[in-house]
């Protein structure tokens, strides 16, 4: 069973000036972070990372390393992380990719799209028109 708050009482005992300087104190620090992510294990060591992956050593060669000395991180993490710390960002960021379009060059210089009508299914009344087919009147 709960028990009913008296909110009066509560306001009536309460130090606002106190609570005022708590809520001034927290407003200059950074929030509490639950949970460390690979950026944050990974940040003290981005310098020396960053060296070695342009000396030649490649991210699964790193990532043997850093598992050897206790840090679990996956190649394909530390490639993210490598890749968002050389594009001058403070962390790992996500790269946008560009899709290809299927097209092909005719032979008078212009990209022409292409499409496959093989995956295309004909109507039973052949006029290449999927669905039912209903009967004619």
């Amino acid at each position: 069973m709960s028990t009913h708050i008296d909110y009066t009482q509560i306001a009536a005992k309460l130090d606002y000036t106190a609570v005022e300087k708590k809520l001034e104190q927290l407003a200059q620090r950074e929030p509490p972070r639950k949970r460390k992510t690979a950026v944050d294990v990974l940040e003290p060591l981005r310098e020396r990372l960053l060296a070695l992956h342009h000396k030649g050593w490649s991210s699964a060669q790193l990532v043997d390393e850093l598992k050897a000395v206790g840090i679990p991180v996956s190649p394909a993490r530390l490639r993210d992380c490598l890749a968002g710390w050389t594009s001058n960002g403070n962390g790992a960021g996500k790269k946008t990719r560009q899709r290809r379009h299927n097209q092909r060059t005719s032979g008078n210089g212009r990209l022409s799209t292409t499409t496959n009508q093989a995956g295309r299914s004909k109507g039973a009344s052949g006029d290449g028109q999927p669905g039912l087919r209903l009967p004619e009147r």
